[in-house]
């Protein structure tokens, strides 16, 4: 365990991760915002939705959407969305933990992100950052946010440009906290080509996004939905996706276009064809959890919304619009899914290490 501290300091260093005021790791404080307005009330039961991040990143977006889907399919239930800001979803996830030990049967839920996840196992495990709160409070009911990272760069950048800066001198890219998927992704990527990444970190997408289009990081490694807009204006590229397929769904002033992945047929030419980046591929986005130890019927009664409102164009048409994935896992399977993502992200961190 000593051994692996060492490791887990080394790499924090090596990764030269500056930490900025207020978004530190569980100790940060929660700033916390008010419910969505702009979803009608239907008279029914208030249901919070906490969100960890600020307004307009797609974790938001993905939480206020459902809640307006949600509040159409029934009226037993009003739903929501409060933002819980500080820590890169730390803040939200232990407010969640703590109500959980207080009244398990509190009838609110959680916007329960893999970054949140594999943060959590690896602070645990290899003591990475402080953790205030025990993940096995949350109980995951299903999965509504489903995510093909894309690194983008500024218009006229090439990955080459890219890997080339990595590997001479190294490259600076916008970020949460530290060790989230999108930071284990592009860093176990550097480190398998002898390059390095400083990640500079802000809370929330909407907030790395502008530190790239500001001029203060090379990249930044977020959403499909994140930087749509930005890619149809051509103001920023989309050079690499971290998947085992090509990204076919943007569109650019000159027409669409194909985003290179890291492993298969579409693996981008510029990569080593002798490097098998598969490790670099980690599950991004997240579910919604109740607390553990909820009344099963108000979970089966969550569940049961959740399905209704995939089966909507309101929430399953817009996911379509800002090229995130239909991914549809519920209860017990989706709880196994995000155990073995997270063990995929300790593995990575062990070679990383």
């Amino acid at each position: 365990m000593k051994l692996r501290k060492i490791l887990a300091l080394a790499l924090a260093a090596a990764m030269s991760l500056t930490l900025l005021a207020g978004c530190g790791g569980g100790s940060a404080p929660a700033a916390s915002g008010g419910g969505d307005a702009s979803t009608p009330s239907n008279g029914g039961e208030t249901i919070k939705i906490l969100c960890g991040y600020p307004a307009g990143g797609t974790a938001d977006l993905v939480a206020r959407k459902y809640a307006e889907a949600a509040n159409q399919v029934q009226d037993k239930y009003n739903f929501i969305v409060e933002n819980v800001i500080g820590g890169d979803g730390f803040a939200a996830a232990t407010q969640f933990a703590d109500e959980t030990d207080k009244d398990p049967n509190a009838k609110d839920l959680l916007i329960y992100g893999y970054g949140v996840i594999y943060r959590h196992d690896l602070g645990k495990n290899f003591g990475t950052e402080q953790v205030d709160f025990d993940r096995e409070k949350m109980d995951p009911i299903g999965i509504v946010d489903d995510r093909t990272p894309v690194m983008y760069a500024p218009a006229g950048t090439t990955l080459a440009d890219i890997l080339a800066k990595a590997q001479n001198g190294g490259i600076k890219m916008s970020g949460g906290n530290p060790l989230s998927e999108y930071h284990l992704m592009l860093g176990s990527l550097c480190n398998l080509i002898g390059g390095k990444v400083q990640v500079i970190p802000y809370d929330g997408g909407a907030n790395q996004k502008k530190a790239l289009t500001d001029g203060e990081v090379d990249v930044f490694v977020g959403t499909t939905q994140a930087a749509q807009d930005e890619v149809e204006a051509g103001t920023l590229t989309p050079i690499l996706a971290f998947a085992d397929k090509t990204f076919e769904n943007f569109t650019t002033p000159d027409g669409p276009i194909s985003v290179p992945c890291i492993v298969g047929d579409g693996k981008a030419a510029e990569l080593p064809a002798d490097i098998d980046f598969t490790s670099c591929i980690l599950a991004s986005g997240g579910g919604i959890a109740t607390h553990r130890g909820a009344d099963e019927a108000f979970i089966a009664d969550m569940e049961q919304i959740m399905r209704d409102v995939w089966a909507t164009d309101t929430f399953s048409g817009w996911i379509e619009s800002v090229l995130l994935n239909h991914l549809e896992i519920y209860g017990d399977e989706c709880e196994a899914t995000m155990n073995a993502n997270a063990e995929r992200c300790v593995a990575a961190y062990e070679n990383l290490s």
